[in-house]
């Protein structure tokens, strides 16, 4: 008998959706579960961000009473309003390795798309771009980074399998040794800094936050031509860093200003799944203690670069080189540990951004892709 898909339609059905890849990934020794108050709020259309700009339909397959799969169907209206009205989108997929299920599952969410006006399927996407994005296809074995989507090997053969062809590939760059001595590094970061007459102002988180509408408004342009951009809503972008603002160190917060204008920043953060994969996602008291000195405190042994920016009309002056160089050289001072920063996502067709991470030491460590199918 095929797999019975039934509607999300209850806190039953929401437990169920948000603890079934417990059951997938059980004895899995990457898997880093999520935070299940945040995922449970993320989802709540009361709550969740996404639903200022999108519809949503979760939906559970079950075998008798056993959940055996489980996926999203959304359209997202922000999309539409920059690209087209035509696609709509598939998210939050898991699945045993049952092609018979997972078929079911695509064509549920096509279905439901479909009845919408929409004549194409996108994703994964869970939800948006800038959320967990793509299927893990090169990457394996090892733990996943905090805000990267992570799935078993078989999830490629059930999508590819259903009809779904690939629309782009997001890279994650891994820089793990210095690309030249630190002397060296210092040394032309400060030139360029000097050339330009600026200076790269670290160690002001709270200043940063406080002018977090400027730092959108420039992220929605800088990023608009990229493949697939969305502009984030404010409610959106604070969500984003409503997380981030418990574990951020100071120093990790860069930012270059002149006359009171920001004309470039980046945002490195402790990489929290660090802490997720030992505490198995489970933050109650001990677990967000023990979160906190591992990201403020704990010399710093994994980091992800969540975003680096520099306002096109000074692009020309290397910023991003310097501010790249200033990234490398805060986190030497971790070096006797290990340190590592995974610097994602990259597009694929940002061809100059590839050759820069690639330039300064960057090894291409995970690729993650999406998918399209005519409906």
């Amino acid at each position: 008998m095929p797999a019975r898909i039934v509607p999300v339609s209850s806190a039953k059905d929401m437990e169920d959706f948000i603890q079934f890849p417990f059951s997938i990934y059980e004895g899995d020794p990457y898997w880093v579960p999520p935070v299940i108050p945040h995922l449970r709020s993320f989802l709540d259309p009361k709550t969740g961000p996404f639903y200022e700009v999108g519809e949503v339909q979760l939906f559970l397959a079950k075998d008798g009473d056993r959940i055996v799969g489980r996926i999203s169907a959304h359209l997202n209206f922000a999309y539409e309003k920059h690209h087209d009205k035509d696609t709509g989108f598939f998210g939050f997929f898991e699945c045993i390795d049952d092609q018979d299920i997972a078929d079911t599952l695509f064509t549920t969410a096509a279905d439901w798309v479909r009845a919408r006006g929409k004549t194409k399927l996108h994703g994964p996407l869970s939800f948006g771009i800038y959320d967990e994005v793509g299927l893990l296809i090169q990457g394996y074995g090892e733990r996943p980074v905090m805000f990267h989507s992570y799935n078993p090997p078989y999830y490629e053969k059930l999508v590819e399998n259903w009809g779904f062809r690939k629309a782009f590939d997001w890279f994650g760059y891994i820089i793990d040794e210095m690309p030249m001595p630190y002397e060296e590094l210092v040394k032309r970061r400060d030139d360029i800094m000097n050339a330009a007459g600026l200076t790269i102002t670290q160690g002001k988180t709270s200043e940063f936050i406080r002018r977090a509408p400027e730092v959108l408004d420039m992220f929605n342009t800088l990023w608009d031509k990229n493949w697939g951009h969305v502009p984030l809503t404010e409610r959106q972008f604070n969500d984003i860093f409503l997380q981030l603002k418990p574990i951020l160190r100071p120093e990790l917060v860069s930012f270059v200003e002149e006359n009171g204008e920001i004309l470039a920043f980046s945002v490195v953060a402790p990489d929290i799944n660090h802490t997720l994969h030992k505490t198995r996602g489970k933050l109650d008291w001990l677990g967000m203690l023990r979160l906190l000195y591992d990201c403020r405190i704990a010399p710093l042994k994994a980091s992800r670069a969540i975003i680096i920016g520099v306002k096109k009309s000074h692009q020309w002056r290397k910023l991003h080189y310097a501010l790249i160089m200033n990234i490398m050289i805060t986190l030497s001072k971790w070096k006797k540990n290990g340190i590592w920063c995974d610097c994602s996502l990259i597009p694929e067709s940002l061809i100059k951004w590839n050759k820069t991470l690639q330039m300064f030491g960057g090894r291409k460590w995970r690729t993650f892709r999406l998918y399209d199918r005519e409906i």
